[in-house]
C-alpha cells in the first residue's frame, strides 16, 4: 500500500510537490510521520535495487574489476586510501614511473571527500562500496530533479533506474575518477533548476555541489554539469529572470572554485611538468575515443557489435567503428528502450524539462560524434587542448535520455497512447534475429559490409547478431507490454509495468559490471611475493619488458583476460597493489613528467646498446619480467618463471637511495641527454648547471623512514658527494640537511639528487602540495562567506519578523 501510495497516488504527487516547493521554516509544523516515510520511501527502495543487484560484491567479498579499474584506478585509489589511513595526504606514488605527484593529479581526485571518508574501512571493502554509493547517490539525484519538476513518483523512478542501469551508468564502475561527476550531475541540475524561498540557499547549494565537482577533478563532468546549468537557465526559466540566474550560476562557479582551490592550483603547478604539457597532444590521441555514428544502433539494441562487456576480440566484429579496439570507452549507450520511446515522443511534449532533454541529447550527440570525423583525416595534428575522449560526454546524453523516458513514462500514465511504432520495431528485430538464425553467414557478411568492417570478421557477426537481435526485441517486447500495463486504470497493473520497464535496462546492462573474488585480485602475485622476499627494502625496480618487445602472444590472449596468476607484464600501474615499483611503465593517463616519459623512449634504443647494462642498473631496475615468447633484455639473466612468464635478474644494480662515488654535472638537460647513453655503472649525471667531472670515497646510506610523503635518512662519507633518489624531479618538496634547506637538481635526467657534505648528517625529504601557502585560505574564506552572508540572512529575516509584528 506503501509503495502504491509513493509511485501512483497523483493527487499525493500534487500536493507532495507543492510541499518541497515551500518555504522549510513553514513545512516544519506540518509534518507528520507518514508524509516523511513516503517521501524517503523511493530512496530506500532505490538504495535496495542497487544493493540487491550488485548483491554479490557487497555480501561475498567479491571485487568489481575489468578495464581501467584493474590495471590503473584500484592502484592509484589503493595510494589514497592507505595515505589517509596514515592520517596523511596522498601527495605522492612512488610505485609509478620512478615516483611521481599523487595529489596534483586530478584523475586521482584525492581530495573529494568521500575517499578520506572511506579510508577508515579496509580497501577492498571501500572499493565495493565505492561505486555502489555513488550508484544510489545518482539515482536519488535524478528522482529529486523529476519530483522537482513535476513528474509523477513512478516517472521519477524510471529516471533513476534508466540513468544508473543504463551502459555508461554501469560502466563508470570501472572509472572512479568519473563517477563522482556523474553522481553529482543530476544534483547540480536539481539545485539549477529548484526555486528556493532564499536566493542565499540556491548559490551557496550550487557552490557547494560545484566545489565537491571540482574536487573530484574530472574536467569533463565539470564542464557538463555547467553547460546543463546554463542550458536550464535558457530554456526552463523566465527570460526576466535570466541575468539573475546567470549571475547566480557565476557566484557559484566562483564559490566553488574558493573551496577546491587545493586541488586546482596543485594541479596548475602541476601540469607544465608533465608530458601532456610539455609534449601536447595529437588529435588521435585526443579524439581515439568519439562515438562512430553507427554506434548509435545501441540505443536500440544492447550490443549489436558483439560482446563489448567482455572486452574479448574473438567476440567482436566491428573493430572498426572503434578506431580498431575491441569496445569504445563505453561498452554501450543503451539505457532501455522506454529511454528511446521517450526520445521519439518529446517532439510533442511540452511538459517542463523535455526541451532541456531533447536539446541535450543532440548536443552531446554532436559533442561525441563530430570529433570522430576529423580522427582519420587531421589526427597528426597538434591538438589545441591536452584533453582525451570526447565519448566521455555520453553521461550527459544518458541524463537526457533518463529524463526523457521519465517523460515518456508519464505520457503513457493512464492514457491509452498508441504503441504501434515500438512494437513494429521488436517484431523487427525479431524478424532479423530469425534471418540472421537461418542465414548465418549471409548476415555476417552483409553486417560486415555495412559497417565497413574487415573481412575477416563476417563469422564473428554470424556467431552473434542472431543473441544480439533477439535480446533487443525481447527488451523492446518487454517495453510494449509494459507501457500496455501502464495505460490500465488497475493499480496491480502499473506496479508490473514499473518492475518490467526497471529490469529491462538492469537485465542488458548488469553483466557488464564483472567481479573477482578479492584474493584474486589483491593476493600478490608469485612474482610480487618472490621481491618481498628477496628485496623486504624495497630497494630495486622491476622492468615490464613488454614495454618495447614485439606485443606477446600472451599478452593478446589475456587482453581481455581476468587478472590471474601468471598474467602480469608490469608495463601499467597494477603492480602498486603489491607495493612494488616500476620505472619505465607506460604512461596510462598521459600524466607522466616529461623528463620520465623521454627517458621511456630511450628504452628501446637502450636495449640494443652494445652494453645496456649501466642504463638499466643505474635506475635501479634489478628485476625484469616478460611472457614465455619474449626474449630477455641483455644482461638479465632467468631466475624463475611460471606457464606464462619469466623472471630475469639484472646483477650489479644500484639501489633506489644511494651515494654517488663519481658523477657528471652538465648545464642542462640537452647536454645531460646526449651523455646519458654514455655513463657507466654508478655515474650520476646531474643537471648543476655547469661542466664538472667528480668522484668520491664510498660512503653510507641508512634509511630510518620511508614512506610516500616522506623520507628520512642518515648519512656518512668521508667525501662530499651527491645523493641519489629515484623520485621524479620537481620543486614541490621542501628537503633539509641537518635543518637547513637544500635545493635538487634533475639526475639521470628525470630523478632526484642533492648535494651532501662530508661527514654524518641527518636528511629529512617531505613531499609538498604545491600552492599549499595561498590556497590553504581558499576553503577558510569559502566557509567564513558561507556563515557571514546566512548569518545577515537570518539577521534580515528577524528584522522581517519583528517589524511585522510591531505594525
Amino acid at each position: 500500500m506503501a509503495l502504491r501510495c509513493s509511485i501512483l497516488n497523483r493527487d499525493e504527487q500534487k500536493a507532495i510537490a507543492e510541499e518541497s516547493h515551500s518555504d522549510s521554516a513553514s513545512r516544519l509544523p506540518a509534518l507528520t510521520i507518514a508524509p516523511g516515510l513516503r517521501r524517503a520511501l523511493p530512496g530506500v527502495l532505490f538504495t535496495l535495487l542497487v544493493v540487491g543487484a550488485y548483491a554479490d560484491p557487497l555480501f561475498f567479498r567479491r571485487n568489481f574489476a575489468g578495464r581501467d579499474l584493474t590495471v590503473y584506478n584500484l592502484p592509484m585509489e589503493k595510494a589514497i586510501h592507505d595515505a589517509y589511513a596514515r592520517l596523511r595526504l596522498p601527495l605522492w606514488m612512488p610505485e609509478v614511473s620512478g615516483g611521481r605527484p599523487l595529489l596534483p593529479n586530478p584523475n586521482a581526485g584525492t581530495l573529494y571527500p568521500a575517499r578520506p571518508l572511506l579510508s577508515v574501512v579496509p580497501f577492498p571493502l571501500a572499493m565495493r562500496l565505492f561505486p555502489v554509493l555513488h550508484w544510489i547517490a545518482a539515482g536519488i539525484g535524478v528522482f529529486v530533479l523529476l519530483r522537482s519538476i513535476g513528474a509523477s513518483a513512478g516517472a521519477s523512478w524510471i529516471g533513476a533506474v534508466t540513468y544508473v542501469f543504463s551502459g555508461v551508468g554501469v560502466v563508470e564502475v570501472f572509472f572512479p575518477n568519473l563517477h563522482p561527476g556523474m553522481a553529482l550531475l543530476p544534483w547540480i541540475v536539481w539545485a539549477s533548476a529548484r526555486s528556493f524561498a532564499r536566493p542565499t540557499t540556491k548559490l551557496f547549494l550550487l557552490s557547494l555541489l560545484y566545489g565537491v565537482d571540482f574536487l573530484a577533478g574530472d574536467v569533463f563532468t565539470i564542464a557538463m554539469a555547467v553547460v546543463c546549468s546554463a542550458l536550464w537557465i535558457v530554456l526552463e526559466t523566465d527570460k526576466r529572470e535570466h541575468s539573475k540566474e546567470f549571475l547566480r550560476l557565476g557566484a557559484a562557479l566562483a564559490l566553488a572554485a574558493l573551496l577546491a582551490v587545493p586541488q586546482i592550483l596543485a594541479t596548475a603547478l602541476w601540469v607544465p611538468y608533465t608530458n601532456r604539457a610539455v609534449l601536447g597532444m595529437k588529435l588521435e590521441e585526443s579524439l581515439f575515443f568519439s562515438v562512430n555514428p553507427v554506434r548509435l544502433l545501441e540505443l536500440v539494441i544492447p550490443f549489436p557489435f558483439g560482446s563489448t562487456w567482455t572486452l574479448e576480440s574473438w567476440t567482436i566484429w566491428a573493430p572498426s567503428i572503434f578506431h580498431g579496439r575491441e569496445v569504445g570507452f563505453f561498452a554501450t549507450l543503451y539505457a532501455g528502450a522506454l529511454a528511446v520511446i521517450g526520445l521519439v515522443a518529446a517532439w510533442t511534449t511540452r511538459s517542463r524539462g523535455a526541451r532541456f532533454a531533447r536539446l541535450l541529447f543532440f548536443l552531446s550527440a554532436i559533442v561525441m560524434i563530430a570529433p570522430g570525423l576529423l580522427y582519420d583525416r587531421y589526427g597528426r595534428v597538434a591538438s589545441p587542448l591536452p584533453l582525451r575522449h570526447p565519448e566521455k560526454f555520453a553521461v550527459v546524453l544518458t541524463l537526457a535520455l533518463a529524463l526523457l523516458a521519465a517523460l515518456g513514462f508519464d505520457r503513457h500514465l493512464g492514457a491509452a497512447r498508441s504503441t504501434r511504432w515500438p512494437l513494429f520495431l521488436a517484431g523487427l528485430l525479431a524478424a532479423l534475429a530469425g534471418t540472421a538464425a537461418l542465414f548465418p553467414r549471409g548476415t555476417g557478411r552483409l553486417a560486415v559490409h555495412l559497417v565497413g568492417s574487415d573481412s575477416a570478421f563476417p563469422d564473428i557477426a554470424a556467431n552473434r547478431l542472431p543473441g544480439s537481435l533477439a535480446e533487443a526485441a525481447l527488451l523492446w517486447i518487454a517495453t510494449v507490454v509494459a507501457l500496455d500495463l501502464l495505460s490500465r486504470p488497475s493499480s496491480a497493473a502499473r506496479i508490473v509495468s514499473v518492475v518490467i520497464i526497471t529490469l529491462v535496462p538492469i537485465a542488458a546492462n548488469r553483466k557488464i559490471a564483472r567481479t573477482l573474488p578479492e584474493e584474486q585480485l589483491f593476493l600478490p602475485s608469485s612474482f610480487a611475493r618472490f621481491l618481498r622476499r628477496t628485496d623486504p627494502a624495497n630497494q630495486y625496480r622491476t622492468l615490464g619488458v613488454g614495454l618495447y618487445e614485439p606485443l606477446s602472444r600472451i599478452t593478446v590472449m589475456k587482453a581481455a583476460g581476468e587478472p590471474e596468476e601468471g598474467g602480469e607484464d608490469w608495463t601499467q600501474f597494477r603492480q602498486a597493489l603489491a607495493g612494488r615499483g616500476t620505472v619505465l611503465n607506460a604512461d596510462f593517463d598521459a600524466g607522466d613528467f616529461a623528463r620520465v616519459d623521454v627517458l621511456r623512449k630511450l628504452v628501446v634504443s637502450a636495449a640494443r646498446y652494445p652494453d645496456p647494462k649501466p642504463f638499466f642498473q643505474n635506475l635501479s631496475l634489478r628485476w625484469a619480467i616478460r611472457f614465455n615468447d619474449q626474449e630477455p633484455v641483455r644482461g638479465y639473466e632467468r631466475i624463475g618463471g611460471n606457464w606464462a612468464e619469466q623472471w630475469d635478474e639484472l646483477r650489479g644494480s644500484l639501489p633506489d637511495i644511494r651515494l654517488a662515488q663519481f658523477w657528471r654535472e652538465e648545464v642542462g638537460a640537452m647536454q645531460a641527454l646526449q651523455e646519458l647513453p654514455t655513463l657507466r655503472t654508478g655515474e650520476l649525471l646531474i643537471e648543476s648547471g655547469r661542466r664538472f667531472r667528480g668522484a668520491a670515497r664510498s660512503g653510507f646510506v641508512e634509511v630510518l623512514e620511508k614512506t610516500p610523503e616522506r623520507l628520512f635518512l642518515r648519512t656518512q662519507s668521508p667525501d662530499e658527494s651527491w645523493l641519489f633518489v629515484l623520485r621524479g624531479f620537481w620543486n614541490y618538496r621542501s628537503v633539509r640537511v641537518d635543518g637547513q634547506p637544500v635545493e635538487c637538481s634533475p639526475a639521470q635526467l628525470g630523478f632526484s639528487a642533492l648535494p651532501v657534505p662530508a661527514g654524518t648528517h641527518t636528511i629529512e625529504w617531505r613531499e609538498q602540495l604545491p600552492g599549499w601557502e595561498i590556497s590553504r585560505w581558499g576553503p577558510l574564506l569559502f566557509t567564513l562567506l558561507t556563515l557571514f552572508y546566512l548569518s545577515r540572512e537570518r539577521r534580515v529575516r528577524r528584522e522581517r519578523v519583528a517589524t511585522g509584528a510591531g505594525s
